[in-house]
């Protein structure tokens, strides 16, 4: 039996404490005369207001945006003004990172695969003008270094905003300019921009904060610094987002405007990089998508995290059907993870809710564990520790975190391996994955090991 959306969409927002949600649903037709988006909202923009969303409320989509710069990057590649395989440096002959030898052979591949090995979370805030972006890549000369180039998978946001940069040094124009040039004009994308002064000509959500079962506040920020827009300053309704995702469905043309090619959608869904360890999917990394497969099915999308938001888009290409879920709220996870499930279900594809749970038979831990100790990168450290079969993991974010208001927080470890673990806050919330790995000397001559979680890889710190 087919689930009636918008049901669906008021009674699971109301069940996981989220203030606001919008939710479209693309289905490909045989033709592009027959493609239909739809789109339901439920809940408030802004509970200080109690302003209700519409299904064309602008949220923010976060690293969703990702996925645009990646596809404007491609377009210069197309053009002869970058090319995959050269390196950074060429574009940019000041570039500094704090490696030397890693600053020589970063490649605008390396970037776009999240396999240029700086240290990621960077949201350093350089002010509001035009060279915000500028300045944030000047400033990588100070972040660190997590692997050998091109060897491993690691999420990284500073690496997207060294793709905005080189897109600013080839167009002469900001990264929001180029963005409306060639991607949110010629598609049509006219409730889409970068800006809170653009935002609020619409509906926009703002995002909210609170633990489960406490009441949920709006935030104090609204957006992440203008210096990391490529990497995710994308404010968009579902609608837009579901029209950006039916071109690269439809293999990079819509209403006989060719944004890329049929060969570079192709390639960006394309496998790039595997995760070192971790969720126990048949999944990699491509161009900007992520990729995985569900009972046989290929699923491409990417998810976004901003200020008490939190957006998820994800494509079926078998199915000729994208959903796209836009919030603002702490935690959605589980949300998502239900409203998919359910939605997909008529198609003859069983999603996962959560990507790993606990096993139905209790795993204990062999001896000591390797993985106690303390790992750290530029925004946040962690600390396990052991005591008998027992794991515990302290979470301590830095000064340089991106949400001030971040406190520690310890977590029991629940085992699935001797090196595979998952832990939550709350039953209200999604499992998260905590995996032990140790570098080859490929991936790094010096040695050592290392923590993987959230997609982020973070080395063990020298005691």
């Amino acid at each position: 039996m087919t689930p009636d959306p918008q049901q669906l969409l008021d009674e699971l927002r109301e069940r996981h404490q989220v203030p606001g949600a919008a939710l479209g649903i693309l289905k490909l037709g045989s033709s592009e005369a027959d493609d239909e988006i739809t789109s339901y909202a439920s809940g408030s923009l802004n509970l200080a207001t109690g302003v209700p969303v519409q299904p064309d409320s602008i949220f923010q989509i976060g690293s969703i945006s990702k996925t645009f710069t990646t596809t404007m990057a491609l377009q210069l590649v197309e053009h002869g003004q970058l090319e995959l395989d050269r390196p950074v440096i060429d574009v940019l002959p000041g570039l500094q990172l704090q490696d030397p030898a890693a600053t020589k052979i970063i490649t605008l591949q390396h970037l776009l695969n999240h396999s240029s090995e700086i240290d990621g979370d960077v949201f350093t805030d350089f002010g509001r003008g035009d060279d915000a972006v500028t300045k944030y890549v000047e400033a990588l000369s100070e972040v660190g270094q997590l692997f050998r180039p091109g060897t491993m998978f690691s999420y990284c946001n500073a690496g997207f905003v060294l793709v905005g940069k080189l897109i600013e040094q080839v167009t002469g124009k900001t990264w929001d300019a180029a963005l409306q040039d060639q991607l949110l004009h010629p598609l049509g994308l006219d409730h889409s921009s970068t800006l809170p002064e653009e935002a609020i000509l619409g509906s926009a959500a703002v995002g909210h904060s609170g633990e489960p079962g406490e009441p949920r506040t709006p935030v104090k920020q609204w957006q992440l610094p203008r210096s990391v827009g490529p990497c995710g300053l994308i404010n968009s309704t579902v609608t837009d987002v579901l029209t950006y995702t039916r071109m690269h469905l439809r293999g990079g043309e819509l209403a006989g405007t060719k944004i890329i090619s049929r060969a570079s959608a192709k390639a960006m869904r394309a496998e790039e990089i595997r995760p070192p360890v971790g969720h126990r999917v048949d999944g990699w990394q491509g161009l900007g998508w992520m990729v995985d497969h569900w009972d046989g099915h290929q699923v491409f999308g990417h998810n976004g995290a901003t200020m008490g938001q939190l957006a998820y888009l994800q494509a079926y290409p078998d199915q000729g059907i994208a959903l796209c879920l836009l919030t603002n709220a702490p935690s959605a996870n589980l949300f998502w993870g239900e409203l998919r499930r359910a939605l997909l279900e008529p198609y003859g594809v069983d999603a996962a809710v959560q990507l790993d749970l606990p096993p139905e038979q209790p795993y204990a831990i062999s001896g000591p564990s390797p993985a106690v100790g303390r790992f750290g990168r530029f925004s946040e450290a962690y600390e396990i520790t052991q005591d008998g079969h027992h794991l515990k993991i302290n979470i301590l974010p830095t000064d340089d975190a991106p949400d001030p208001d971040d406190e520690p927080q310890q977590l029991e470890l629940v085992p699935i391996s001797d090196d595979h673990f998952i832990a939550r806050s709350d039953e209200r919330v999604a499992w998260s994955t905590y995996s032990y790995g140790r570098f080859t000397p490929e991936q790094n001559p010096a040695g050592g090991d290392y923590l993987y979680t959230g997609t982020r890889l973070t080395p063990r710190i020298a005691s």
